[in-house]
């Protein structure tokens, strides 16, 4: 499968096969405010789900496009680009899919796949689980920052458990998202219509260990070119986290492009996007927005040649795409905040795209995956002194 979108900075036109048409990043952008004041992103969740977003890296034997990391990649940066909140839940839940396809139980794979269906869950929670025969007991079910929970059809988090032969492991659970509560406790500043809720499936419950898997590092299934790309499943975490920072950066550019058509400042005699100041900045912009586009793309390109030969990427190898990935979120970040200084004032009003855009990137620059600390362990892979658990990395 090719990628799916151009990497120009002025366009968004698919490729012929894709189903990001500009009708549906339309539709994503014109429903960005509404998630933005209602912390709820049902709407773009479910056309992106229609249009099987979220099974771009499915193998095709299951129903999926079977796509390769850099046209999941090309798509997020796309519908980040019409709305950052809609990018991280695509993202995100074409990650989970993919997941579930090459880790899950295959009689739950086969049955979650026959119809399209996204999962949402997390690993933030203190939930233990024992396993007792084909089930496990759960305990303190309670997970934070579930995106994209009110509209999965299976929601879970992470259990802290132990292996038959008593080491610890993690996994994930999965119940149908009927039986779930979701708390609305999303109100931060950024990223709203994630709907990032908290999750409560009770004090205790029993869940098949068919619907279980490990996590982060996944116990393969179904072996393939996505299996052994994706074992380890941080750093895909890590380039949802850039890919949406770098889209809201085109936006921001393509914004503050919009604005400078007819703004004149005190005493000018031409508008803003014909004085050279605003010109040397938007190019210098999107070079380093370009830039960090095609480094990602470089990389997560030869990851995945390399995992079609069977070949695991080393600890080195996903290091370095991490922190390629921490980095081009911080370059999205800074991008934005450049284009709100080239607009002014007016860039500060909350009709004004920029004004969300803003309070988006900053989001998540404070994910854990993107974190100085998690910056710092990803520098002693790199240098030989890693100490820390496989699965981090």
């Amino acid at each position: 499968m090719t990628s799916t979108l151009s990497t120009a900075a002025d366009t968004v036109l698919p490729h012929p096969d894709s189903p990001l048409t500009p009708t549906l990043l339309d539709a994503i952008r014109d429903s960005a405010a509404t998630g933005d004041e209602t912390s709820d992103l049902v709407p773009s969740h479910d056309l992106m789900l229609d249009e099987g977003l979220f099974h771009l890296l499915v193998p095709r034997e299951l129903g999926g496009a079977g796509g390769t990391a850099t046209d999941w990649f090309d798509a997020g940066l796309a519908v980040a680009r019409a709305d950052p909140s809609a990018g991280w839940i695509m993202l995100q839940g074409a990650a989970q899919s993919a997941w579930i396809a090459v880790s899950a139980d295959p009689s739950f794979a086969s049955s979650f796949f026959a119809a399209r269906r996204t999962i949402a869950t997390s690993s933030a929670g203190q939930a233990t689980a024992e396993r007792d025969g084909d089930y496990y007991l759960v305990r303190d079910a309670h997970w934070a920052y579930v995106s994209g929970s009110q509209g999965a059809s299976y929601v879970g988090g992470m259990v802290r458990t132990t292996r038959p032969d008593g080491g610890p492991e993690t996994r994930m659970v999965l119940v149908p998202a009927t039986e779930a509560t979701i708390e609305r406790s999303w109100d931060p500043h950024g990223l709203r219509g994630t709907g990032s809720h908290h999750l409560h499936l009770g004090d205790s419950l029993i869940v098949p260990a068919t619907h279980t898997f490990t996590w982060p590092v996944l116990t393969i299934t179904r072996p393939g070119t996505l299996a052994t790309a994706a074992g380890h499943v941080l750093w895909m975490v890590a380039v949802s986290a850039a890919a949406v920072n770098l889209g809201a950066a085109r936006w921001a550019l393509e914004a503050a492009i919009a604005s400078a058509q007819t703004k004149l400042h005190r005493f000018d005699t031409v508008p803003v996007i014909r004085q050279s100041p605003f010109i040397r900045a938007i190019a210098g912009l999107e070079g380093q927005v370009e830039l960090a586009v095609a480094g990602l793309r470089r990389l997560l390109d030869e990851l995945w040649q390399q995992a079609s030969t069977g070949e695991q990427p080393t600890m080195g190898q996903r290091a370095r795409l991490r922190l390629a990935a921490a980095h081009a979120v911080d370059t999205g970040s800074h991008v934005v905040r450049e284009a709100i200084s080239l607009v002014g004032a007016d860039a500060l009003h909350r009709s004004h795209p920029l004004e969300r855009l803003a309070r988006d990137v900053e989001m998540l620059r404070n994910h854990v995956v993107v974190s100085p600390s998690t910056r710092e362990q990803l520098g002693t892979v790199l240098l030989g002194t890693y100490e820390g658990p496989q699965g981090f990395v």
